[in-house]
């Protein structure tokens, strides 16, 4: 009785640690990931591996831009090339955080691609780059691609990449970078198969969670470091746009005037130049302290917003993390008090068998005593003298 009582003990802590340990399993690696055959990296370390890359990407982006644009002193060119240097390095970054990281990558392979064969032959008089400079973007986006390409065969494999290299340059071949407004098509588009859904248990459950506070974490520290740059370069862009209106014309035509009188009339009266001097530039003064304060008060309204977004949104994935866990959690003791009741129940029943089983033994040992005696008896008076 004992050991049975021992076995079923073992049998039932097994249970119990199997059952808790599929019940918080996480995958470490997405459907993708999977299917692709990559066993040394989990979601998480590519994840980091391509925002590096990306981080990189950006940063080479940005001063190829400030190189050409340093040489270059036409308006119209310099403008082009701001806006390929704010579109660009917006893409790279929406391409790495992609929610699935090796898809990630691949899209950022796929920007790359896109760039160069839109370099190599941009649309006709569209003046992006002069004859000089664009041999040096060109030179970016191709060290890139090569670049993304070997970090997909370190990733994956020579022979999985040399299989899927076609298909993603026809893909690239086919939807070009939008000459207008420098948008491009993503590989999200490409293909909905490869967007392979979480299966519906609770370890992939959690995993997705995890991946989405992930990708959330990640798309709002990226936005926190890109936010003053990209406000900086979007000024520069509205400030090219405001110089092409021709209010701005006439205005700086008025301004020349109002100047040559002024300076006409510094030439007659120098006490009065002096005095409207000063006064001028005590009104610039005060323009420009007003104009600071209130872009110092937009930028930290947009900061508060974004931040009161921020704390929204997690404090929303907190409540939904800790549903998911009481759930888990409540699922988790129904199972243990289910297998602790089939325990008592098999604890009892042994009990009635081997009392059972006791009593029949008792109840044989009776009967083969009483036999025993019966024959002793006969055996002695048989023994016995007739007389």
């Amino acid at each position: 009785m004992k050991k049975m009582l021992g076995l079923c003990g073992g049998v039932a802590v097994a249970a119990s640690v199997v059952l808790s340990t599929a019940c918080v399993s996480v995958p470490q690696q997405t459907d993708n990931m999977k299917r692709a055959g990559i066993q040394d990296l989990t979601a998480s370390q590519l994840r980091d591996i391509v925002l590096q890359f990306a981080e990189e990407f950006i940063q080479a982006v940005e001063l190829t831009a400030d190189s050409i644009r340093a040489v270059n002193d036409d308006p119209l060119v310099r403008r082009r090339v701001l806006q390929w240097k704010l579109v660009s390095a917006r893409s790279v970054r929406e391409a790495a955080l992609v929610s699935d990281p090796l898809l990630g990558m691949v899209d950022v392979w796929l920007l790359a691609v896109q760039a160069r064969m839109f370099i190599e032959a941009p649309p006709p008089d569209y003046p992006v780059f002069s004859l000089a400079t664009r041999e040096v973007a060109l030179e970016l986006v191709r060290r890139q691609e090569v670049r993304a390409r070997q970090l997909a065969v370190d990733i994956a494999g020579a022979e999985r990449v040399a299989q899927f290299e076609p298909r993603l340059l026809e893909f690239a071949a086919e939807h070009p970078i939008d000459p207008l407004t420098l948008a491009r098509t993503s590989v999200m588009a490409a293909d909905s198969a490869m967007l392979a859904p979480v299966g519906g248990g609770i370890g992939n459950t959690l995993a997705a969670t995890y991946w989405s506070m992930r990708e959330l974490d990640d798309r709002l520290s990226s936005v926190n470091e890109a936010l003053s740059k990209e406000l900086r370069w979007n000024i520069e862009l509205l400030a090219y746009e405001l110089a092409e209106l021709p209010v701005v014309d006439s205005t700086v035509g008025a301004v020349r005037n109002s100047l040559d009188r002024i300076a006409a009339l510094a030439d007659t009266l120098p006490a009065l130049v002096s005095g409207e001097r000063a006064a001028v530039l005590e009104a610039l003064h005060t323009e420009l302290v007003t104009l600071t304060t209130e872009i110092d008060a937009m930028r930290l309204e947009t900061l508060e917003a974004v931040s009161g977004e921020r704390m929204a949104v997690i404090d929303a994935i907190a409540r939904e993390r800790l549903a998911l866990l009481n759930a888990v959690t409540s699922e988790r003791l129904a199972t243990l008090a289910a297998v602790d009741s089939m325990l008592i129940g098999a604890i009892d029943h042994s009990e009635h068998l081997v009392d059972h089983v006791f009593w029949r033994l008792l109840q044989l040992g009776a009967m083969t005593f009483v036999l025993v005696f019966v024959a002793a008896v006969i055996l002695v008076r048989m023994r016995r003298p007739a007389g």
